[in-house]
């Protein structure tokens, strides 16, 4: 290898202290080093077979010497070094090094890279409350999915509703657990995945694997992010191509015959095409034992006394053991294409399938619970049971484009296109019973397509801006259909909805004075929503009751629409007190459109559209990060108006309306310390916690009661108390090998499930302890051992009346990686 050495022009400095002034256009990469070199007043050594015939990044504005470096070497398939106080080394990426910089690459000085405000930028310059876990990080907490995600990062929730695992709704620091559970509805938490909007909680079941990372970004997001961000926003982030062949292969063994595995591969197809190809797969871990229909086998409906012999009876499946078995197969494919060093695109491919079981819900004892809907429970949670066992479809597959062009030295364009699909088809008894009450079968397919392309500065300096038009349609064709002996019937919901919704947006922020920096951005929003559908009583066994049990006309059809548009937006100002601290607040108003109801219609009263919700959002936060230690604190305040949520109607049926005002207030910290570093020995410590408050303080319903019940009480999904602590420790023996183990525990408050909770609809409290052991050898392989919840704490993340969902025992798994 041929190096090449570029001395220092300028004083001698510290490669990590204050930030200094740099002025570097894009050019040859050997040129660009040696001006690095003599602005930074460092001595330079560079691997000159690596930059020739490549571009640099332009470089221009305050940093300090490790960010600016980072910056002007970004993607070019290099590694830094810093060599005491005065010199830095680059050299050739290796093995499963990125081509493009992670949200992993920490630097000497602690910088870890995040894009929540669609650039590239330090985590510790970002005015607003954002958790980022690296992609070592998910594999090895075990975040398989979003759901996943809750027990790992304090403030986030997630509920369950009828449909049970399969329609979870996310929220953060308490918004999102009011939700829509169906396919058709806006989620509060707006997911993002490679930068493409995921419209429907229906992609909540897409499995995460093979990821660089998954930025957690808190509060409403209502210029880069826009409609349905009242919450805030998750990004999951994956791996792409990479300059050099590298791989993985891990494969995970455990308790009720669970398995998992990931492969991943990747590198250069010639001098400007890389590929990654990642495939996984999530079998068995089914912890429940279903008992089959129990004392209700062979019940047959009885009206007035007469037994219905029409009506089939409740049979009797059989125990099931092992019940809740996964049955997941996924795959990705990327492609990245350099045109020119200008011109870069990414292009990648998804596709998932899951024919796991449809977990179920399970009912408190009969002791407890005396109802012609229990089939005899005891106090076992693990224990169920059902007239069937119900398995499920869900397909999700979807491809995507991101194209970045310099338009010049000073303008960089990026565009981004999407298209994906997804379909459902799940069934269950959301009352955790055979008795058919409410059985359900929900069969959806869904199809969107967006497109978004942003104008935004290349080089970062006093005065930074970021400009774009976004657009977005999907489609929604779902049918639900319920088997109610309440009703005596079979009755159908079957929807058709199409929605369209563009905007356009625009950023800046200023440094008004030395280290005060202003950031300002407003969103205009415009949404249409068409509502089809008609609701059928099938009647087919002649003794309907619908009529008279939803005191309603059945057999009607609706054909409605709802248009919105709005401005929200966002303004911030940061004082960077020294390299090291720095503080800011912000206001900001968010949007969430409004639409029509997804859940099943029972009256024409349901199908009227519900009006947008609104919030304002005020927060303060502070950020020290210096050396071994991050500390990171956030205050925030919420005020919403036209609060949407599933609530009772006036008719006695359940639907999604505009229920009122709502409030929370907050605080959020995280410490990430180095305790100990020598001979050999590593230990890190992160903590981080979320303290909320939240309050119903207007409520709008007919019901007196209702309205006497609910103001005062929390939000659902609103924990007051979530927070996580983590240990981590390294051995390294010599010759390459090292022992790190690492110890987690997350504590997740009590909260409601529902809007007009009652004590059978609020979760308790639970706490999980979490850990792994790894042995890694200099020959890039290592096994591991890992246990999740090894206290064995039962616990149950949904409660509906005498319904429940608990949550996983104590599981363990030991597992295989080698890295090539």
């Amino acid at each position: 290898m041929i190096l090449a050495i570029a001395p220092a022009h300028a004083a001698q400095a510290d490669t990590r202290d204050h930030a200094i002034s740099f002025d570097i256009p894009s050019q040859n990469m050997a040129t660009s080093l040696n001006e690095f070199g003599r602005q930074a007043g460092v001595q330079m050594v560079f691997p000159y077979d690596v930059v020739a015939g490549r571009r640099s990044a332009p470089l221009k504005g305050r940093f300090t010497r490790a960010e600016a470096i980072r910056r002007l070497i970004a993607g070019r398939g290099m590694t830094i070094a810093f060599e005491g106080s005065n010199m830095i080394s680059l050299a050739a990426e290796q093995r499963s090094l990125r081509r493009e910089v992670a949200a992993t690459d920490v630097m000497a000085n602690g910088d870890i890279v995040v894009t929540a405000q669609k650039r590239e930028e330090d985590l510790s310059k970002v005015p607003q409350a954002l958790t980022v876990v690296s992609g070592d990080e998910v594999e090895k907490r075990k975040i398989t999915d979003f759901a996943s995600l809750v027990d790992e990062v304090p403030g986030l929730s997630i509920n369950y509703s009828t449909g049970g695992e399969s329609y979870g709704l996310l929220s953060i620091r308490g918004i999102g657990g009011a939700d829509d559970y169906k396919p058709n509805g806006s989620p509060s938490v707006a997911l993002h995945v490679d930068g493409v909007y995921q419209s429907s909680n229906a992609y909540l079941g897409m499995p995460l694997f093979d990821l660089e990372r998954i930025e957690v970004l808190r509060g409403p997001q209502g210029t880069l992010y826009g409609r349905n961000t009242t919450a805030g926003v998750i990004n999951a982030i994956t791996r792409g191509g990479t300059d050099h062949f590298e791989g993985y292969v891990d494969a995970r063994y455990g308790s009720y015959d669970s398995f998992r595995a990931e492969a991943a591969f990747g590198g250069p197809l010639g001098d400007n095409v890389r590929m990654r190809v990642a495939v996984m797969t999530d079998q068995g871990g089914g912890f429940m034992h279903g008992m089959g229909a129990g004392d209700l086998a062979g019940t047959q409906l009885s009206v007035g006394g007469v037994v219905q012999s029409q009506v089939p009876a409740i049979t009797d499946v059989g125990e099931r053991k092992g019940f809740g078995d996964k049955d997941l197969f996924a795959a990705r494919g990327t492609l990245d294409i350099d045109f020119t060093p200008d011109t870069t695109l990414t292009l990648k491919a998804f596709a998932s399938r899951d024919r796991g079981d449809a977990r179920q819900y399970d009912r408190v004892s009969a002791a407890e619970d005396s109802t012609v809907l229990n089939a005899g429970e005891d106090s076992d949670p693990y224990k169920f049971y059902s007239a069937k066992y119900y398995d499920q479809s869900i397909d999700i597959q979807g491809a995507s484009a991101q194209l970045s062009h310099l338009v010049n030295d000073d303008v960089r364009l990026d565009v981004v296109v999407g298209a994906q699909s997804s379909q459902r088809e799940v069934g269950g008894n959301g009352d955790g019973t055979p008795y058919p009450q409410y059985e359900y079968l929900f069969d959806e397919d869904l199809s969107q397509a967006s497109f978004e392309a942003r104008l935004r500065n290349e080089r970062q300096g006093r005065f930074n801006w970021v400009v774009g038009g976004f657009f977005m349609s999907d489609k929604i064709d779902y049918q639900s259909q319920w088997t109610s002996w309440a009703a005596r019937t079979i009755y159908h919901n079957i929807h058709n909805q199409r929605r369209r919704s563009g905007a356009i947006f625009g950023q800046v922020d200023y440094e008004i004075v030395s280290d005060v920096r202003v950031t300002g951005g407003l969103r205009y929003t415009s949404d249409q929503v068409d509502s089809k559908g008609r609701n059928v009583d099938d009647d087919p066994w002649g003794i309907s009751n619908y009529a008279a049990f939803f005191a309603t006309t059945p057999n009607f059809s609706w054909d409605k629409q709802f248009k919105d548009s709005d401005v929200s937006g966002r303004a911030a100002v940061q004082w960077f007190i020294n390299d090291d601290l720095n503080v800011f607040a912000s206001v900001a108003r968010g949007y969430r459109s409004g639409g029509f109801d997804g859940t099943s219609i029972m009256t024409l009263a349901e199908t009227d559209p519900f009006q947008s919700e609104t919030v304002w959002a005020y927060e303060a936060g502070l950020r020290y990060f210096r050396g071994p230690l991050r500390v990171s604190l956030d205050a925030f305040a919420n005020d919403f108006n036209n609060l949407q949520a599933t609530t009772r109607l006036a008719n006695d049926t359940n639907g999604r309306t505009n229920v009122g005002k709502a409030k929370t207030r907050g605080v959020e910290g995280s410490l990430d310390l180095t305790v100990l570093r020598s001979g050999g020995h590593q230990l890190d410590l992160d903590a981080s916690g979320t303290y909320l408050y939240s309050r119903i303080t207007e409520f709008n319903s007919n019901r007196i009661a209702d309205v006497l019940a609910t103001v005062g009480d929390p939000l659902p999904g609103a924990p007051k108390w979530t927070g996580r602590v983590g240990l981590v420790h390294s051995y390294s023996f010599g010759g390459g090998w090292k022992l790190s183990s690492r110890a987690n525990v997350f504590h997740h408050g009590k909260e409601s499930n529902r809007l007009n909770a009652v004590v059978g609809n609020i979760s308790p409290a639970y706490t999980l302890v979490n850990a792994r052991i790894e042995l890694e050898s200099p020959a890039g392989w290592s096994v591991y051992a890992m246990g999740r919840n090894i206290t064995d704490e039962v616990y149950f993340p949904e409660m509906n009346g005498a319904a429940r969902m608990v949550g996983a025992p104590a599981t363990y798994a030991v597992g295989f990686r080698v890295a090539f």
